[in-house]
């Protein structure tokens, strides 16, 4: 349980101040060994589309013992964070049911199955690397390793060669394999469940193989970026600039690069989910600012600050907020009189006036991202144009005229 003298360090309403006591009531860390379990036979399962016909979502795959039973410990588990309600599905579930024995290559070989690999970044570098502590242990590093994903590119491989793998010794499973023995070892995090201590550790091995960049204030920007969800990020961004923060885009940045950036970082400034999980590359008691994009406090967040005792800032820059905008709806970020108050207490320079005057085209284009609010907007819009009021269809016609002249070049 982690104890506080104040809240200095957070800029947020007292809805989010008590969402915040309640994450420092949640024990987090997995004190207790991880487990580990060695399969005879045991058949390793690429991932392929269910009856669902969903990524990531109940697909088949996994580890199965030789009767096809599936292995739960082969399973990347998520479950929904404790202290607000966010479901998942399972996201494999073992042995497609076309597949027969027959059809199973055999290799004689003793295996360490690492998992899914997703090709989120952010649930890589949470999920992908969570069994690798098996190989903290300098005499496991003689078994080769398997793992399943999706069709394409597995663009965040490289992790494995900074923590010690050679690639010659990772193999991509894309047809049921038997092996002698396939060692499943636990994850040693789970999404908003627990970390335990041997995450750590694997995430300081990979950094161990880098070289820190010299950039003392950093800032990570999503804005520009085509699967931006945060709307409006930019006039922040803007400020953090002019204060003297070093800005970059991570998708544009190698995986090298990025752990360089920021195990060198004293200070790292990001939007809440996985732009602010990037912290956990960054060296211990260092301090990250998060902007909050949605009322939430992630989790991942509160166990990364917590592993690596990094001093927490947190912002509220958030008009308003629902379920889905934790997960997959786009966010609206706009100038709350907390991210002010943040400015003052860090004395950046700051024009309240420019970021004024670019929220309503930042509403516009949120608008836009939302698909249903626009369909609703445009149906309403068809209704008046064509009402039998003729107050109503004058009234229209001059607002449509209104807009066009504002937002149409």
């Amino acid at each position: 349980m982690q104890e506080l003298k104040n809240y200095d360090h957070l800029f947020c309403s007292d809805e989010m101040l008590n969402k915040y006591k309640q994450e420092c009531q949640t024990v987090y860390e997995k004190t207790i060994p991880l487990e580990v379990i060695r399969i005879s036979n045991g058949i390793v399962h690429p991932l392929q589309l269910s009856e669902t016909n969903m990524v990531e979502n109940n697909q088949f795959g996994g580890v199965t013992d030789e009767k096809f039973n599936f292995i739960e410990l082969s399973l990347t588990n998520r479950v929904s964070p404790p202290n607000f309600v966010c479901n998942f599905n399972k996201w494999y579930k073992g042995a497609n049911p076309n597949y027969n024995e027959l059809q199973i290559n055999y290799v004689d070989e003793d295996v360490v199955f690492i998992g899914a690999l997703s090709k989120h970044y952010g649930h890589f570098i949470l999920e992908g690397l969570a069994r690798l502590w098996f190989h903290l242990d300098y005499a496991n590093l003689k078994y080769k390793c398997v793992y399943i994903s999706e069709d394409g590119e597995d663009k965040f491989n490289d992790c494995f060669k900074y923590f010690g793998i050679e690639e010659q010794n990772i193999f991509k499973i894309t047809k049921p394999t038997k092996f002698r023995t396939v060692i499943v070892p636990e994850q040693s995090i789970r999404l908003h469940d627990f970390y335990h201590v041997k995450y750590k550790e694997t995430i300081d091995k990979i950094k161990n193989n880098i070289k820190p960049a010299k950039y003392d204030k950093v800032y990570f920007s999503k804005a520009g970026i085509g699967n931006n969800r945060a709307v409006g990020e930019a006039s922040i961004e803007q400020v953090f600039i002019k204060n003297n923060f070093n800005v970059f885009h991570p998708e544009n940045l190698s995986m090298y690069e990025m752990i360089s950036i920021l195990k060198g970082c004293k200070v790292f400034a990001a939007t809440s989910a996985t732009n602010i999980h990037n912290s956990i590359f960054m060296s211990d008691r260092e301090t990250f600012i998060c902007l909050n994009r949605s009322a939430h406090f992630h989790p991942i967040q509160t166990m990364i600050e917590r592993m690596k005792n990094l001093e927490s800032i947190y912002v509220d820059v958030f008009l308003f907020s629902s379920s889905k905008n934790f997960g997959c709806a786009p966010c609206l970020l706009v100038p709350t009189k907390y991210l002010f108050n943040f400015y003052e207490a860090r004395k950046f320079f700051f024009n309240k006036f420019y970021h004024y005057l670019n929220t309503p085209r930042y509403f516009v284009k949120f608008v836009d991202a939302n698909i249903g609010v626009t369909q609703s907007l445009i149906q309403l819009y068809l209704k008046m144009k064509t009402s039998r009021w003729k107050i109503v269809r004058s009234g229209t016609r001059s607002m449509h005229r209104l807009y066009r002249q504002i937002f149409v070049r």
